[in-house]
C-alpha cells in the first residue's frame, strides 16, 4: 500500500524536472532545425538547378550549415543534460538506497545488491539515447505536418508505414516475453547454483562431487540458454522485418513522390525532401521496441526501490522511530521484557515471553538446543532484529531510541559467520574508521588476547588479511572479530558461539578475555555449546522451543539442569576464576 507520505524517488525526480523539461523543449528546437536538410534539399533541386544561380546555392549553404551546428551544439547540451541529471540521481540516492539496503537485508537477506543494480537501471536510462528518443518522439509531429503541407498522400502512405512499425514494436515486445522472463529466472537460478559450488569449492573438490554438484546448474544454464536463444531468435527474426519494412516506406514513398511528380502535383525537389523526412517522421516508430522494453525494464526497477523504501518505512513506523537523540553513554544494564519474535516468511514464534534482566558488568552465557532461538535473541539484542512484540532495553532505553552510531559504540557483536573487510588487521579491530586510535586497536587486540598472535604475522598490524579475511584461518578470524568487539570502549557485547574454530589454546585466550571483559565492567552475554565456556559467567539463560527455562545464577541453573538430566555435570568453578 503506497504511503501519503511522497517517497524520496518521487522528491528526486521532481527536483529535476525543469532539467528534464529543458531537455524536452531543447527537442523542439533540434527537430525544428532537423528540418534544414529536406528545406535544403528541395530548395537546391527546385530553384537552384532551375535557375543556375550559384549565389543562391551559397546562401542557402551557409544558411544549413550555421543550422545543423546550432542542432549538434543542441543535441550535446541535450547529452550533458541527461549525464548530469544521472550523476546527480546517483549522488543523491545511491548512499541512501545502500544504507537502506544494509537494514533491509538484516530482515531479508535476498534482497542482495539488486536496490543498486535498480539505480544503475535507472541512472543508465537517462543516459542513454532511448531518453533522447523518448523526448523527440512528440515532435515527430512536425515532420508528418510538413509531409502532409508538401501533399496529402504522401502523408498518408508514412502515417500507414508507422501504424505498420507500432504493430511490429508491440509483436517484438510481446511475443518473446515470456521466454525472456523465463529466461532471465533460469539465469539467477544458474547464477546462485554456481555461486553454491564456488563457496563449497573444497568439498566438491574432495569428494568428487563435482558430476553431482553441477548438474543442478547445467539444468538451469541449459534451460536459461533455451530460452535466450528462442527469444533472441524470435526479436532477431521482427527487427529484420522492421528494417525491412522501414526500408520499403522509404523507398515506396520515394516512389509514390516520383509518380505525383510526374504528373506534375508536387515538385522533383520533393522527392528528396519527403524521403529525408519520412526517415526522421518514422525513427521514433522505428526505435518503439527497444524503447518500450526499457521503459518496461526502469518500471520495475523503479517499484522495486519503491517497495523497498516502503518496507523500511513500515519499519521504522513500528520502530515509532521518527527521532532518535544522543543518550548519556551506556552503562550496559540489559532488559527484555516480553521479548516475542515471529519470522516473517514462515509465521513461525522463534521466541516468546522473554523476561530477563541483567545488571551491568555481569557476564551471562546462553544454552538450548539447536532451533531454541539462541541466534534470533543475539541478533535482538544488537538491535540487528526488531521484537514482534515487547522491548529489548539497554539502560532502560529501547535499542531503537538510541542513536545509530551511539548505540553501535556501545555494542561489540560477534556473529556465528564471522565477516571481516578486506584490508588490514589494524583496520578491521578498528571497526574501519578512517582515523583508528592506534593505541585503542593495540589495547583491544590484548583485551581480547590475539596481540602477540597478532604481532607473529610478518606486518604485524598492517597485515592484509584479503576479501572477507580469507587469507586468515577460520581461528583467526574469529580472534580479530573479538577484537573488533572491544575497540572504542564499548559496555556491551554480544558472543555467538566465540568458540565455535577455535583450538584449545584460542579458547583459552578466550576465556581470558572474558575475564578481561569482566575486570572492564563489560555486559558480556555468550551462546556457547561448550561448558568450559560457561566456568566464568555470573548467570545462565536456558532457551527451550523459544522460551526461557530457567534463568539465574550460573551454579543453581546447572545444577537444576543436572538434576533434570544426570548427563549435564554440575558446573565447578576454578579456583582462581574471577
Amino acid at each position: 500500500m503506497l504511503r501519503k507520505e511522497e517517497s524520496r524517488l518521487s522528491k528526486v525526480f521532481k527536483e529535476c524536472r525543469p532539467l528534464l523539461w529543458g531537455a524536452f523543449w531543447f527537442g523542439l528546437f533540434i527537430n525544428l532545425l532537423m528540418l534544414s536538410a529536406p528545406i535544403y534539399s528541395l530548395q537546391v533541386l527546385d530553384r537552384v538547378l532551375s535557375s543556375g544561380s550559384l549565389d543562391t546555392l551559397l546562401m542557402l549553404t551557409l544558411i544549413v550549415a550555421v543550422a545543423l551546428i546550432f542542432m549538434g551544439i543542441l543535441q550535446v547540451l541535450r547529452s550533458m543534460v541527461f549525464s548530469h541529471i544521472g550523476r546527480w540521481l546517483d549522488d543523491r540516492l545511491s548512499s541512501d538506497i545502500v544504507a537502506d539496503t544494509v537494514e533491509i537485508t538484516t530482515k531479508n537477506p535476498a534482497i542482495g545488491s539488486q536496490p543498486i543494480r535498480d539505480l544503475n537501471v535507472v541512472r543508465s536510462f537517462v543516459t542513454s539515447q532511448h531518453l533522447a528518443t523518448l523526448f523527440d518522439a512528440p515532435w515527430a509531429i512536425i515532420y508528418f505536418i510538413v509531409i502532409y503541407a508538401i501533399h496529402v498522400y504522401l502523408g498518408i502512405a508514412v502515417t500507414l508505414g508507422a501504424v505498420l512499425l507500432l504493430i511490429l514494436a508491440f509483436m517484438a515486445e510481446r511475443l518473446p516475453s515470456k521466454l525472456s522472463a523465463s529466461a532471465n529466472d533460469e539465469q539467477v537460478r544458474s547464477m546462485q547454483a554456481l555461486e553454491a559450488i564456488l563457496r563449497n569449492a573444497e568439498v566438491v573438490k574432495s569428494m568428487g562431487l563435482f558430476s553431482n554438484a553441477t548438474s543442478k546448474w547445467r539444468y538451469h544454464n541449459q534451460t536459461w540458454l533455451q530460452n535466450v536463444f528462442g527469444s533472441s531468435n524470435i526479436s532477431i527474426v521482427i527487427s529484420q522485418i522492421t528494417r525491412t519494412l522501414r526500408l520499403s516506406i522509404q523507398t515506396l514513398t520515394m516512389c509514390l513522390g516520383a509518380y505525383l511528380a510526374l504528373s506534375n502535383l508536387v515538385t522533383p525537389g520533393a522527392i528528396i525532401a519527403v524521403s529525408i523526412l519520412s526517415a526522421r517522421a518514422l525513427a521514433p516508430f522505428d526505435a518503439a521496441a527497444p524503447l518500450y522494453q526499457s521503459l518496461v525494464g526502469v518500471r520495475k526497477a523503479v517499484r522495486r526501490l519503491l517497495e523497498m523504501e516502503e518496507t523500511l518505512a513500515d519499519y521504522q513506523s513500528a520502530l515509532n522511530n521518527n527521532e532518535r537523540i544522543t543518550l548519556p553513554e551506556a552503562k550496559g544494564a540489559v532488559t527484555l521484557e516480553k521479548v516475542t519474535f515471529e519470522t516473517v516468511q514462515s509465521k513461525r514464534w522463534i521466541l516468546q515471553g522473554i523476561n530477563v534482566r541483567i545488571q551491568a558488568g555481569e557476564s551471562v552465557g546462553i544454552i538450548g538446543p539447536s532451533g531454541s532461538g539462541k541466534t534470533t535473541l543475539a541478533r535482538l539484542l544488537v538491535g540487528v532484529l526488531l521484537p514482534t512484540t515487547g522491548a529489548v532495553r539497554l539502560d532502560g532505553a529501547a535499542l531503537h531510541q538510541w542513536e545509530e552510531e551511539q548505540l553501535g559504540r556501545s555494542i561489540g557483536y560477534l556473529p556465528q559467520s564471522v565477516e571481516l573487510f578486506d584490508g588490514s588487521i589494524a583496520q578491521n579491530i578498528a571497526r574501519l574508521n578512517p582515523q583508528p586510535d592506534e593505541a585503542a586497536i593495540v589495547e583491544a587486540a590484548q583485551h581480547a588476547m590475539v596481540h602477540e598472535a597478532i604481532l607473529a604475522f610478518p606486518n604485524g598490524y598492517a597485515t592484509e588479511i584479503g576479501p572477507n579475511g580469507s587469507l586468515l584461518s577460520a581461528g583467526q578470524r574469529q580472534r580479530i572479530a573479538l577484537a573488533r568487539c572491544f575497540y572504542g570502549g564499548p559496555k556491551l557485547i554480544v558472543m555467538d558461539e566465540p568458540n565455535a574454530n577455535l583450538d584449545g589454546e584460542g579458547e583459552m585466550a578466550f576465556v581470558n578475555a572474558l575475564k578481561n571483559a569482566k575486570k572492564l565492567g563489560i555486559t558480556t552475554i555468550t551462546i556457547a555449546h561448550r561448558p568450559s565456556v560457561l566456568q566464568h559467567v555470573d548467570k545462565i539463560l536456558v532457551l527451550q522451543a523459544g522460551k526461557a527455562k530457567h534463568f539465574g545464577p550460573a551454579k543453581e541453573v546447572m545444577a537444576e539442569l543436572a538434576s533434570e538430566n544426570r548427563k549435564v555435570q554440575p558446573l565447578r568453578r576454578e579456583q582462581n576464576s574471577a
